[in-house]
Parts: structure tokens; sequence; C-alpha cells
């Protein structure tokens, strides 16, 4: 088709309009002045008017359909053309009479979209009304082809038509010798002279002919494949290539695409400062979120700075079960209770144990219980001071505390579990069993040996009275009771040793016992300040969007700057 660099170039920049006004859309930029809806595209779609006149039978609808390879235009011996036909691009084919000698065919030829044709009755027929009409089109003509009989090319009614064209569409005239097929160059040549001579009278220019034959080249474009052999005999290319010239080089079109190419390019900054307002509002944003951020993590440091004080408490529960714990030891290990124990197995090492075990855990749970109920406190009064804040930079409703603080409760639940797991763990791996264990079996080996004795003291006084040994009997006796006070006496102190000694393990056991419980109330303060941190989601997803939308954004801003840069070059 004619004028490629031209449509392409336009294509090239409708597309750029089209996206510049998706994108100021999409960025909330004012772009009203390019869109598509107020007609900007209007002036770069509108097609090129090309009008076609000569004499009756000159062959100018043949011309027509050769140049567009369309049966456009009906071709007969006889005149066809009576009236002037104004041929536009239309989906179904009809003929509108606008006017008595003007009538709109609209046909669905591709080629329409971006060339009108007016082919006109010939300049020598015997009705004249088509003159004003023509002459009203003259000043708006893109092109203007004045075609000529190669047998008669001297019509006085067409060279009178060219006489009277503006100065200013001169440009865009051409001189067509038609059926040139019937002459020969020598011919053509001296027929060219003669109307250079005479088109330099008339116009006070030297104007472009060109001899061609439309039917040669309807012939070279319908063949299969095109036959360029016919083409260049038919002299089209060189009408073709002038027809191209003119369409690209048409000043008002060029000017009508530099006035869209600045309107655009208007928008792109008005775009690029939206954008560049939105990545202000997205830093400002993350500052926000690295702000709100680090005051959770000051405060998670505060709980670690006061986590000493913490385990301290910790401590002072282990410390205080350890009594607890002793009490009961000294209890079971009574003089009577001790003496019972000698006759079956010795299980209170393990109840004192696991009795230690389950009160260190629930008073342990109980006071992480505590903690937790703080630590919701905390977040509870940070969210006081973060809702406005969240309100007034971002515009936007943040989450109810109260209802997002089942996720707290949850955590807080995990929080007592996990310390009362690390309780239990913590007492087992302290061993108090096992040197509880040691000393009581010392114990037990040192009573058991005064049982023995004594009951062999008796037995020997049982063997002695039987003998009426008097009075030897009375002595075994007497033996006995001593050594079962002396074990009685032996029993309490060395209850009070044992308990004595059970209580400073337990002191010395403290520290070490709230020492293994830091890393799991640490990691238990991380995790609920990370729970805490999850109502700053709608600060992070708005973030998200922002990034989503904006990267895309920016990256098509800068293809469509590109695009229009290189436009403007071909401007």
């Amino acid at each position: 088709m004619f004028g490629e660099r031209y449509f392409a170039t336009r294509q090239r920049l409708t597309n750029v309009v089209l996206g510049v006004n998706h994108l100021g859309w999409e960025c909330g930029a004012e772009v009203s002045a390019i869109a598509p809806s107020g007609g900007i595209l209007n002036g770069l779609e509108s097609p090129f008017l090309a009008i076609v006149c000569g004499e009756v039978n000159s062959g100018k609808s043949s011309l027509i359909n050769g140049l567009f390879n369309e049966e456009l235009c009906e071709v007969n011996a006889l005149p066809e053309t009576k009236k002037v036909l104004w041929y536009q691009w239309g989906e179904q084919s009809r003929e509108i009479e606008t006017e008595p000698m003007l009538e709109e065919q609209y046909r669905a030829h591709e080629f329409l979209n971006d060339f009108q044709v007016i082919d006109t009755p010939g300049t020598n027929s015997n009705k004249a009304d088509y003159i004003p009409i023509i002459e009203r089109f003259l000043p708006i003509a893109d092109l203007l082809f004045f075609v000529f009989p190669v047998s008669n090319p001297w019509g006085a009614a067409t060279w009178q038509l060219v006489a009277r064209l503006p100065e200013e569409q001169l440009d865009n005239v051409a001189f067509i010798l038609q059926q040139s097929d019937l002459k020969d160059q020598e011919d053509l040549d001296v027929i060219r002279g003669h109307m250079q001579t005479l088109a330099e009278q008339k116009t006070g220019r030297s104007p472009e002919i060109f001899p061609v034959s439309a039917k040669l080249a309807l012939e070279a474009k319908k063949s299969d494949p095109p036959s360029s052999l016919l083409m260049r005999k038919s002299g089209y290319p060189a009408l073709e290539s002038f027809i191209s010239s003119r369409v690209n080089q048409n000043q008002a079109r060029k000017t009508n695409l530099k006035r869209v190419r600045k309107l655009t390019q208007s928008a792109l900054r008005t775009i690029e400062e939206r954008i560049e307002e939105r990545t202000d509002t997205l830093d400002a944003d993350q500052r926000f979120l690295a702000e709100l951020e680090n005051e959770v993590d000051v405060r998670r440091e505060g709980q670690a700075t006061a986590l000493a004080e913490r385990l301290t408490g910790l401590g002072e529960v282990f410390l205080g079960q350890g009594k607890g714990a002793t009490r009961i030891l000294g209890r079971r290990m009574s003089i009577p209770q001790s003496f019972i124990s000698l006759f079956q197995q010795e299980k209170l090492p393990t109840e004192i144990e696991k009795n230690l075990t389950e009160a260190v855990k629930e008073a342990v749970e109980d006071q992480a219980g505590k903690d937790g109920v703080e630590l919701v406190q905390s977040c509870r009064n940070h969210w006081e001071t973060v809702e406005p804040r969240i309100r007034e930079n971002l515009e936007v409703s943040p989450p109810d505390f109260e209802e997002e603080k089942e996720s707290l409760a949850g955590t807080r639940e995990r929080f007592v579990r996990r310390l009362g797991r690390s309780a239990k763990h913590a007492v087992a791996h302290l061993k108090i069993r096992g040197t509880l264990d040691l000393q009581m079996e010392i114990r037990r080996m040192v009573l058991r040996r005064y049982m023995i004795a004594s009951l062999t003291s008796l037995t020997f006084a049982g063997v002695l009275g039987g003998l009426g040994a008097h009075p030897w009997p009375w002595l075994g006796v007497t033996v006995a009771i001593l050594l079962l006070m002396v074990a009685g006496i032996y029993a309490k102190k060395s209850r009070d040793t044992l308990c004595k000694d059970f209580m400073e393990r337990i002191e010395d056991l403290r520290q070490p016992f709230a020492d293994s419980l830091a890393d799991d109330y640490k990691d238990g303060v991380r995790e609920f300040y990370l729970e805490y941190g999850g109502l700053f989601e709608i600060v992070r997803r708005r973030i998200a969007d922002q990034k989503l939308l904006l990267k895309p954004q920016m990256e098509r801003w800068s293809d469509l700057f590109l695009e229009l840069k290189a436009i403007e070059q071909e401007l």
C-alpha cells in the first residue's frame, strides 16, 4: 500500500496514545487531553482524499481499480460515471445520494480506511452541475489525478479545470497519461513534452506526468505470482512512488502527528509525575512500616532486657516448689516411716521428683500465663498508638485489636505450654532423683544395720532366757533397746541432714533451672511479637500491591517514552 512509512508511524503513534491512555487510567493521572473519546485519534485516522478527474472514457475508473487492485468502479465502453461518486469505507455496501450530483458509495474494501476516492463524470460531459461540487473538494484533497487518454490528451475541459486549481494544491497534482500501452515510447515522449508545455502555461509549474496502462497493471497484480515485468510496463511503479511520497510528506498530516505526539508527551510527563508521587508514597509507606517494625523490635528487646528479672522470677518459682518438696521429704522420712520403709521398696525419690516436676510445671505455667497477659497488654498499648497513625498515613481502616487478639490468645497458650514443657524437661535434666537415691540408700543401709543388730540382740536375749541364764536375757533386751534408740536418733539427724542437703541442692539448681528456660522464653516472646506484627499486614499488603502495580507501570512508561522518542526522530 502507498505511504507505508506514514501509516506505520501513524499506527505506532496510535498505539502509543492508546497505551498512554490506559496507563494514565491505571495510574489515576489526568490524561483526558489525549482520550480517544475526545477525538484526538480522529485526525490521525482520517483517510486521505484522492480526486480523479478527466474526460469521458479517459480511463479514470480503470486507473482507480488498477491502483487499489479492487473492482471498485464500474468500467464500460460507454460512460458509466454520471455523478460525483465519493467512495468511503462501510461494512455494508450502500449508496446515499446526498445531492443530485453527489453520491456517497460505501464499500467494505480495506484500503478505503486509509484512502477515500472521488470519481467524477467526464469533464467534457453534457452535465456541468458537478463542477461546483468538485471545486468544493479541491481545497481539501490530498491527491489530485487528472487523467488524459493517450489518444487525445488535449481536452480543453480538463485543462480548464486544471487552470482553476488553487496554488497550494499544485504540489498534490499528478497528470496521468492513460492507455500508454497503445503508443510506443517515442510517441509517449512527444506527448509528454507537449503536455509539459501546456501544463506550465496553465499552472506556471512543471507537473509530474505518468504514462500508465491500467489494463496491464490489473493483469500484473491479479497474476499468480504478481508479474513484475507487466508492472514495469504498466508505468504504475512510478505513479505509486509519487503517491507514497505525497502521503509520507503531507505537511498537514505530519503537523497533526506532531501535535498528537506533543500532547502524548505532555500526558506522559503527567503520568511520570503521578508515578513519582506514588513512588514517594511507597517510600513513605516503607519507612512507616520500618518504623512500626522497629518499635515492635524495641519492645521485644525490652522483654529480652527484662529477661534476667523474668528468669529470676522463674528461679524463685523453682525454689518455692523445692521448699514444698523438702517439707514433703521431711514428713515422708519421719522415724516411723523410715523404719517401715526398711521392709518395702523405696519409691520416695521418684515420688519427690515427680511431685516436684508437676508442681514446678504448674507454677511456671501460671507465671507464664501472667507474663502472657502482660505481653497482650503491652501489644494493646502499642496498638493504641499505631492505629491512628495507620489511619493518618495510609488513609485506611486498620483491624480492630479486640477482634484480632484471638490469635494472640492462641500464641499466649502456646507460650504457656512451651514454658511448661521446658520446665518439666529442665527438672528432669537436673537429676535430682539420682542424688537423692544415693543419699537415701546410704541412710537405709545404716538404719538396716541398726535394725539387724537390734533384732540380733533380742534373739540372743530370747535364747538365753530360754536356757534360764539370768540375768543375761535382760542385758540383751537392754542392748536392743539402746540400739533402737540410737537408730531413732540417727534417723532424725540423717533426715535433717538429707533435707538440708536437698534444700541446698535446690538453691544451687535455682539459677541453672532458670537459665535452661531462657531460650524457650525468648522464642516464646519472639513468636508472640511475630504474631502481633501480623496486625501490620494491612501496611505490608498495601506496599506489596503498590510494588506489584508500580514496577510494570514504570516499565511500560519507559517503553512508551522510548517509542515516542523514536517517533519524534521519524517526524
